[in-house]
C-alpha cells in the first residue's frame, strides 16, 4: 500500500468514527415540554377551607311592620319597597340552639344543618332595583352578639357595620362611603374569625375590624332579623347566592378561648 492509499485510509477512520459518536438528533430540537398531568394545581390559602353551604331554603319574612312583598323564586329572594323596612330570617338551627323536635309533616322541609354562630365565612350577591337607600343590610352572628353590614345607608352612600361600642355604620371605625348603582348586581363576603370581623365587596377589602376590647350590637330596627338576616330601607332589592362554610378548627382559635388568654396576660 503505498503513501496516498494510507492516508486516505486513516481519513476515512477518522472520519466515520466522527459520525458514530455525532447524535442523530437536530441541533435545533427543543427541549421536552411538561405536560398538563404533570402540572401542580395552585390552591390559595383563602380556599383551604371547608365547602361552601348554599343557604337557599328556610327564609321566612321578618314582619317588621309596613313590609314590602317577599319572593323566594329560582334561589333569588325578592324583597319589594317597604315603609320604611322589608326582610327576611333564616329559621334553620345554629351551633348551641337546644334540639328541636322532629317536625314529620309531609310540607315540612329537612332541618338543615346547624350553622356556626362564630369562625366562618358568609357571602351573597345583592342589587338595588328601586330606590336610593340601604339595599341590604346583613345581620349576622358573632359569637353571642349580632352585628349588620349596612350596603348603601343614610341616603344610599354610607358602608359599614352596626354596632361597634354602640356607634352604628355612619360612625365608627368601619365607616366608609361607597355608591351603588340600581339594577348591578354586588358581590359580598364577611369573615368572621377570632380576631377580627373582616369584610369585602366585590373581593376588596372594606375593613379588618378588631374584635378585642370591643363591644358589638345591632341596631333596634334589626332585631326580626337575628340571629341571620336580610333587610332594605325604601328599596326594592334582590339577594342570591348566599352561602356560608366553617373555618378550619384547627388553624382558628374561638373567639371565647382568646378572650381568656388576653385575660391570664
Amino acid at each position: 500500500m503505498n503513501r496516498l492509499t494510507r492516508n486516505v485510509a486513516t481519513n476515512l477512520l477518522m472520519i466515520g468514527c466522527w459520525i458514530a459518536i455525532v447524535p442523530t438528533s437536530p441541533l435545533s430540537a427543543e427541549p421536552p415540554q411538561p405536560t398538563a398531568a404533570t402540572e401542580t394545581p395552585q390552591t390559595s390559602n383563602d380556599d383551604a377551607t371547608t365547602p361552601w353551604i348554599t343557604l337557599a331554603d328556610h327564609w321566612t319574612a321578618c314582619q317588621f311592620g309596613g313590609d314590602g312583598e317577599i319572593q323566594i323564586k329560582d334561589g333569588v329572594i325578592t324583597m319589594e319597597y317597604g315603609d320604611p323596612l322589608t326582610g327576611v330570617k333564616w329559621d334553620g338551627p345554629f351551633v348551641g340552639d337546644p334540639a328541636a323536635k322532629a317536625d314529620l309533616s309531609k310540607d315540612k322541609k329537612p332541618t338543615p344543618k346547624a350553622l356556626p354562630r362564630d369562625n366562618y365565612e358568609l357571602r351573597w350577591e345583592c342589587r338595588r332595583d328601586q330606590g336610593f337607600d340601604f339595599m341590604c343590610a346583613f345581620t349576622f352572628p358573632v359569637g353571642k352578639d349580632h352585628v349588620s353590614l349596612v350596603m348603601g345607608g343614610w341616603g344610599g352612600g354610607v358602608t359599614g357595620i352596626s354596632s361597634v361600642d354602640g356607634r352604628d355604620a355612619s360612625d365608627n371605625e368601619t365607616t366608609m362611603f361607597k355608591a351603588f348603582e340600581n339594577d348591578t348586581w354586588y358581590k359580598a363576603r364577611v369573615r368572621v374569625d377570632s380576631k377580627n370581623i373582616t369584610a369585602w365587596i366585590d373581593d376588596t377589602e372594606l375593613f379588618a375590624q378588631p374584635r378585642q376590647d370591643h363591644t358589638f350590637d345591632i341596631r333596634f330596627e334589626m332585631d326580626p332579623c337575628t340571629p341571620l338576616g336580610i333587610a332594605n330601607f325604601e328599596s326594592t332589592s334582590k339577594i342570591r347566592n348566599i352561602q356560608i362554610r366553617p373555618l378550619v378548627a384547627d388553624k382558628v382559635a374561638p373567639a371565647d378561648q382568646e378572650s381568656k388568654k388576653s385575660d391570664d396576660k
